[in-house]
C-alpha cells in the first residue's frame, strides 16, 4: 500500500507568496521604467524648440517634404541623418533657407574672339559707287498764249460755224475784204438813215427752228463760213431783234435798227 507524504500547507503559500512578491517587483520596474521613457521623450521635443533658431516674421512657405519610399523609416525630430553617397549627376539646385546666402552661380566660359587679320594683308578696297544716270533735261514749261481780246479782229467758232467780224477802222475793213473769199456769207449791222456802224449786237442762226451758232459781233461786219444752206439770222441790239433769211453766198446782208 502506498504511502503519501504528508500534506504540508505552510510550505505551499510560502511559495506562492514568494512568486506574488517577484511579479510585484516585475510590475514596478517595468512602471518605472515606462515613467522615465515617457519623461524622457516629453524633454527631447522642449530642447529642441529652445535650440531652433529665430526665423522672421513672414518666413517663406517651406518646400514640400520630398516623399519617403516605402520601405525606409521616417528620420526623428532632432536626429542626425547620415550623409548621402556622392551621385554621378549634379543634384537639382533648391531654393536656399532663409537667411543662408545663396552660392554663387559659376560664370559661363568666354566667348571665342575672332582671330585679328594679319597685319601684312591690305584691307579689300570699296566697291565703287554706281554711277548715276545723268539727269534728262526737262522740256520747258510753256504757257499758252493769252486770249486774244475780245474786240480783236481773230476768226473764233461757235459749233459749226466759224466767224470772224470787225471794220470799225479803215484797216480793218481792207483785211475783211481780203479775208471775204474765204467766207460763204457776210452780215452788215448799222442804225438810223446815215447808216452808222454797230457792234456788240446778238447774233444766232436758226436753221429748221433749231438754233446753229451764236456768238456777239465786235464790229458791224461779220464774216461768216457755215455748211450750205438757208438761215434765220436773229440780232438783237439794246433789247430790239431783227430778223433775215440768208442763204450760203449771200454777201452784204444788211440788218438796219
Amino acid at each position: 500500500m502506498l504511502h503519501l507524504p504528508p500534506f504540508a500547507p505552510t510550505r505551499s503559500l510560502e511559495l506562492v507568496e514568494a512568486r506574488l512578491a517577484r511579479r510585484s517587483r516585475v510590475k514596478r520596474l517595468v512602471i518605472a521604467l515606462s515613467a522615465g521613457v515617457v519623461a524622457l521623450l516629453a524633454l527631447v521635443p522642449a530642447a529642441s524648440h529652445a535650440q531652433a533658431p529665430v526665423v522672421e516674421a513672414n518666413p517663406a512657405p517651406a518646400a514640400p517634404a520630398p516623399a519617403t519610399p516605402a520601405g525606409t523609416m521616417a528620420p526623428t525630430p532632432g536626429a542626425t541623418m547620415p550623409a548621402a553617397p556622392p551621385a554621378d549627376t549634379m543634384p537639382p539646385a533648391t531654393q536656399p533657407a532663409p537667411g543662408i546666402a545663396a552660392p554663387a552661380t559659376a560664370a559661363p566660359p568666354p566667348t571665342a574672339s575672332p582671330a585679328p587679320a594679319p597685319t601684312g594683308t591690305p584691307p579689300a578696297a570699296p566697291a565703287p559707287a554706281p554711277m548715276a544716270a545723268p539727269a534728262q533735261p526737262r522740256p520747258p514749261l510753256t504757257t499758252p498764249p493769252p486770249p486774244p481780246p475780245r474786240d480783236a479782229m481773230v476768226q473764233r467758232t461757235a459749233g459749226s460755224v466759224a466767224y470772224i467780224c470787225g471794220g470799225v477802222a479803215e484797216d480793218e475793213q481792207v483785211a475783211l475784204q481780203s479775208e471775204a473769199r474765204k467766207y460763204n456769207m457776210s452780215l452788215l449791222f448799222t442804225q438810223g438813215a446815215r447808216g452808222e456802224y454797230l457792234s456788240d449786237v446778238d447774233v444766232k442762226l436758226m436753221r429748221g427752228g433749231k438754233e446753229v451758232a451764236s456768238f456777239v459781233a465786235d464790229g458791224p461786219r461779220c464774216l461768216v463760213k457755215a455748211p450750205s444752206g438757208t438761215y434765220n439770222v436773229r440780232a438783237t441790239y439794246q433789247g430790239r431783234t431783227k430778223t433775215a433769211t440768208v442763204s450760203t453766198g449771200g454777201k452784204n446782208a444788211q440788218m438796219r435798227w
